[in-house]
């Protein structure tokens, strides 16, 4: 009896410590709404690799491309956020969808932030081209932003409508659609655009190598304590604003400016992003996870 009863007591320890190590070792799964080799894949295959040293687990990555993010997004509402081990990540254009396209039907409010990564951009020029001597050339489906404020900054405050920007646009540049980050970045370097734009890892790795490439202007930064965009301390005095008025001897205003600055900011404060399920129960693992690995040299 007593030896039965002690084989009962070893079986369920077993059990336990199976039970144990399995719930340690969970598998996660990132849902990535962009095709492999993207500049949000790219970030993201990063953190993973980092996050993995500070996991008990693996992480797997699914990558949904498609609708400039909808396609993943859209599942990832109805769908993949409700499976066990779940993540998303995001980025600006994720976030500028819900301004300015039809057919989103995801919703940030439904999820809780692993963490966010606030984001400036900076916008690059060729050296020997003046802005003020016209012909600009750029092309760039995923920088909705960006390219508003070009066009901004290219064209001055005229009187402030949307529709005199049009015309600026259409009798004085020259925009190439179809262009993704990386077929940007390569037409720039073969002198087929004159204007660049990208992360500040773009800008380090990319453009700074660039002989004939300078800095044009950045987005700038939020400063919560100001409560409004400042000049980026990694390029002081290459914020938009600042920039804007050295250039036009004016402050910039009008629609676009407007609509501008409603784009950027949703676009930098909800840049990069990692998210579970609202209430999921492994995002206090991940979390843990993430605050490990930022401070880990």
């Amino acid at each position: 009896m007593r030896k039965y009863t002690m084989k009962r007591m070893l079986t369920a320890m077993v059990i336990s410590f199976f039970m144990t190590v399995s719930a340690m070792a969970a598998e996660f799964t990132i849902y990535l709404p962009t095709k492999p080799g993207s500049g949000l894949d790219q970030w993201a295959q990063v953190v993973i690799k980092e996050l993995k040293k500070h996991i008990d687990g693996d992480v797997k990555s699914v990558h949904i491309p498609g609708a400039r993010h909808l396609i993943g997004m859209n599942k990832w509402n109805k769908e993949n956020r409700f499976k066990d081990g779940a993540i998303t990540v995001t980025g600006g254009t994720t976030s500028v969808n819900t301004l300015v396209k039809t057919g989103v039907e995801y919703d940030y409010m439904n999820w809780d932030a692993i963490g966010v990564q606030l984001l400036d951009f900076f916008v690059g020029k060729r050296k020997d081209w003046n802005p003020k001597d016209g012909g600009m050339v750029f092309g760039n489906d995923h920088a909705a932003g960006d390219v508003t404020g070009m066009v901004l900054m290219y064209c001055g405050n005229l009187d402030g409508k949307i529709e005199s920007y049009k015309k600026c646009v259409d009798e004085d540049m020259k925009y190439v659609k179809g262009v993704n980050d990386k077929q940007g970045t390569l037409m720039f370097a073969n002198g087929e655009f004159n204007v660049f734009r990208g992360n500040p890892t773009a800008w380090t790795k990319k453009i700074k190598k660039f002989e004939h490439g300078e800095i044009w202007f950045t987005q700038g930064v939020y400063d919560k304590k100001k409560k409004k965009i400042v000049t980026n301390p990694n390029a002081p005095g290459f914020d938009f604003d600042t920039v804007f008025e050295k250039t036009w001897g004016e402050k910039p205003s009008g629609e676009l400016y407007d609509a501008y600055r409603l784009v950027q900011f949703q676009n930098d404060s909800l840049q990069k992003g990692l998210w579970v399920n609202k209430d999921a129960p492994h995002r206090k693992q991940l979390v843990e996870a993430l605050e490990k690995m930022l401070r880990d040299p």
